[in-house]
């Protein structure tokens, strides 16, 4: 009878204990491929508005804009500004012109303009990458660039009296 009760009192207690489990270990890897990317965002960009000027005015009329531009980290780019809608040659940024915006005004409808990378407008805002383009280095946040306009002497226009516009488009290379 001992060997009996000391068997139940055994089991009784094995039972009590924990089972024993057996382990592994495995690892994993948790991936992405971030790609770099670059945007202008049109609805952050300013005109650059001239305001008004008088047709015999000869003194430099001065404006500037903004192009906000956003590129992954690290990431060069450079924005390069085309010639405008109403250049007296297509592609070439040295004839940028506004057209005067009633249709009807055919004579006298331009007037001649400039824009620039800096405030002293030395430096021609063009098309030719490592020339006349603004070039920068991303950091993820939005960046902000400075777009300087001049009409160097509006007079030499003879433009008719109105209102003048000309489209330039923006665009940003990675």
């Amino acid at each position: 009878m001992r060997f009996f009760r000391t068997t139940v009192l055994s089991l009784a207690l094995a039972g009590l204990a924990a089972p024993a489990f057996a382990a592994d270990t495995t690892t994993f890897n948790v991936k992405i491929i971030i790609t770099k990317a670059c945007t202008i965002t049109a609805a952050a960009a300013t005109d650059v508005d001239f305001g008004s000027a008088l047709s015999t005015a000869t003194t430099p009329s001065n404006a500037q804009g903004t192009i906000t531009a956003q590129c992954s980290a690290l990431t060069p780019y450079t924005v390069a500004l085309n010639a405008g809608a109403n250049a007296g040659t297509a592609n070439d940024v040295t004839t940028r012109r506004m057209k005067n915006t009633d249709v009807s005004v055919t004579a006298n409808n331009f007037v001649g303009y400039q824009l620039y990378r800096d405030a002293a407008h030395t430096n021609v805002w063009g098309t030719t990458s490592g020339t006349n383009t603004a070039a920068g280095i991303g950091t993820g946040l939005a960046q902000t660039l400075n777009v300087y306009g001049q009409i160097a002497n509006p007079s030499v226009n003879n433009a008719a009296a109105g209102n003048y516009q000309d489209t330039i488009t923006a665009t940003i290379t990675y």
